[in-house]
């Protein structure tokens, strides 16, 4: 495999923790203002310079231009994100991967143990906040970004490219494409339509960068 230069993985690691903020849990202001006064639909890195990503940072921008910090406008992005991610009926894009992996949908299925048990073969501690399960989207990004933080300050040893490897080939990309496809078809704001599409364009360039052969498993959703 070509190896990866150093801007790049800072770049990708720089993304990877973005998507885990924005996935992870409902909007906040904080958030919401921090990413308007980095300028980041502007200053987002290129990675395919597709028809897609441009129009995802379109998206992304115009929502963070029109953004005031009010209050009427955080409600109606919680209720988006909640609608497409959680309910109150059945989720549109349910955020984990037993639920796209299982022919019950069920959480915490036989492919969540599968991915707790890799984890604890390589020594990955996931924690969240909330009772999650290990499959969130939100949190499989919070791993990603560790284990490109350890490529970055372990140039030299491959361990973590290989874990990183049959994390994303086996235990998340098999799925995490259908689960921000339905969350773009489905959601209603810019924003989380625009970083829907920046996530798709960031699981494309992970396997053409690091050549991935991405499982084919069955998806139930």
């Amino acid at each position: 495999m070509k190896k990866i230069n150093l801007t790049t993985l800072n770049e990708l690691k720089a993304i990877s923790n973005v998507l885990h903020s924005v996935l992870m849990i409902y909007p906040e202001a904080e958030l919401l203002n921090q990413l308007k006064e980095q300028h980041l639909a502007k200053d987002w890195p290129r990675l395919t310079n597709s028809k897609r990503e441009s129009q995802a940072l379109d998206e992304l921008s115009r929502f963070l231009k029109q953004w005031s910090d009010n209050n009427d406008e955080l409600i109606k992005l919680k209720l988006d994100y909640g609608t497409v991610f959680y309910g109150p009926n059945t989720p549109k894009a349910t955020p984990w991967g037993s639920t796209y992996l299982s022919p019950s949908q069920l959480l915490n299925d036989s492919s969540t143990i599968e991915l707790k048990y890799f984890y604890a073969k390589h020594g990955i501690n996931v924690k969240a906040e909330s009772n999650e399960p290990i499959d969130h989207i939100g949190l499989i990004m919070a791993v990603i970004n560790f284990l490109l933080e350890k490529m970055i300050e372990n140039p030299s040893i491959d361990d973590y490219r290989l874990i990183l490897t049959e994390l994303l080939e086996t235990h998340f990309l098999p799925w995490g494409n259908r689960c921000l496809q339905l969350a773009y078809e489905n959601s209603e704001s810019d924003y989380y339509k625009g970083f829907s599409n920046l996530g798709l364009e960031f699981f494309e360039f992970l396997i053409k960068a690091f050549n991935l052969q991405v499982k084919i498993r069955s998806i139930y959703r």
